[in-house]
């Protein structure tokens, strides 16, 4: 980009927006390219020419949830340039995996080939509900026997200042405006919904947090059943599918002998290695009793969504986490639900993002802090 260029974009003039050239240059953020390429010597002041520096500051996200812990570090350009994924062992308390956690930032910082003095900011999304001003978990299931933690003084010791805290739907539905299916879309919900059930709500372009932070949490679910409260989709289509392997019996009294494909799936038959990716993949191949299962355990699911649906006449649905993955055998029967419920229903899609959403969320939402402590430093130079 030529500095008339920026004075085109920005309205500023010419002695305004040379200025500003400057203070980027200084900042590390620009680099001046005073040649033009290829161009025979020109009489008078030369046209400074800019490049954005991707490679000035990096950026780091992190998704923990109940089961495994997400890590992710990306340029300022938000490209991504290295991932490390680590799973939470059962038995493992809240201690335990804040230290995984750690490890995790090292191993991807390693990967990357980077500094920890390198990183302008660290998001760290998580599972519950999120004080996101003070970085308190409210409550979490990934951290069910430290009420009140405080991540972000627990990561400060581990990364450079400033760490940010959110909830993870909210760092999802984040993503999708960025990277998704809601990109231009201000009234969207995105449902995370692969172990537990939770939604990140934007209302006209605004996030939607609540007023301590918990908004789109879903344990209302369970007034609605007796055996399930705000399990996710695939929590929910793996308990039932060892349910099915156990005691021989398919939901709705279908005949288990019926069902063809997915016993070969699901580690021989075993209850105990049910695996609900296994399941969908059945489904998606015809099988009638994997569909079945996938459908039952919709229902919750459904519910919700129709729910919101009617609460917040949003524009779009977006189901995120890995069970976007399923695609069809799951996004079919809620728009079918959505359908029949709401009178002017969503449209409902399945999220791109999938299993990255949230920590693409997290990743945007620390880009977001760089960039306007960034403004600030151009308008207060001191």
């Amino acid at each position: 980009m030529r500095v008339s260029d920026l004075v085109a974009a920005t309205g500023l003039s010419r002695p305004t927006a040379d200025a500003v050239a400057d203070d980027l240059i200084r900042l590390g953020w620009v680099t001046a390219l005073d040649d033009e390429p290829g161009g025979a010597p020109k009489r008078g002041r030369p046209a400074r020419r800019l490049a954005f520096r991707a490679d000035a500051g990096y950026v780091l996200g992190m998704d923990i949830g109940e089961h495994k812990v997400r890590v992710a570090v990306a340029d300022l350009r938000g490209t991504v340039a290295a991932e490390d994924v680590r799973v939470f062992e059962a038995a493992l308390g809240g201690r335990e995996r804040l230290a995984v956690c750690r490890r995790a930032i090292g191993g991807v910082l390693k990967a990357a080939g980077l500094r920890r003095t390198q990183l302008l900011a660290t998001c760290v999304g998580c599972t519950g509900g999120m004080d996101a001003d003070t970085g308190r978990v409210l409550f979490s299931g990934a951290f069910p026997d430290l009420s009140g933690v405080n991540l972000r003084t627990e990561f400060e010791r581990s990364v450079p200042r400033p760490v940010l805290v959110e909830n993870d739907c909210n760092l999802a539905v984040i993503a999708e405006r960025w990277r998704g299916v809601a990109r231009e879309v201000d009234d969207v919900i995105c449902v995370l919904a692969t172990e537990r059930m939770g939604a990140g709500i934007v209302v006209a372009g605004q996030l939607v947090r609540g007023h301590a932070g918990a908004a789109g949490e879903m344990p209302f679910l369970g007034a609605y059943e007796t055996h399930h409260g705000a399990e996710g989709i695939a929590e929910l289509v793996r308990t039932r599918a060892a349910a099915v392997l156990t005691n021989g019996r398919a939901p709705r009294g279908a005949d288990v002998r019926a069902w063809v494909a997915t016993p070969q799936a699901l580690a021989a038959g075993d209850p105990q290695g049910v695996d609900a990716e296994a399941v969908f993949r059945a489904a998606q191949a015809g099988d009638p009793l994997a569909a079945e299962i996938v459908e039952e355990a919709l229902q919750g699911a459904g519910r919700a969504i129709v729910t919101m649906a009617l609460v917040l006449n949003p524009e779009l649905v977006v189901i995120g986490g890995g069970v976007a993955n399923a695609g069809a055998v799951v996004t079919e029967p809620l728009r079918r639900l959505l359908e029949q419920m709401v009178r002017l229903p969503p449209r409902l899609e399945a999220s791109p993002l999938a299993e990255h959403g949230v920590v693409y969320g997290a990743i945007r939402h620390a880009l977001d802090d760089v960039e306007r402590r960034a403004l600030d430093r151009l308008h207060d130079p001191a």
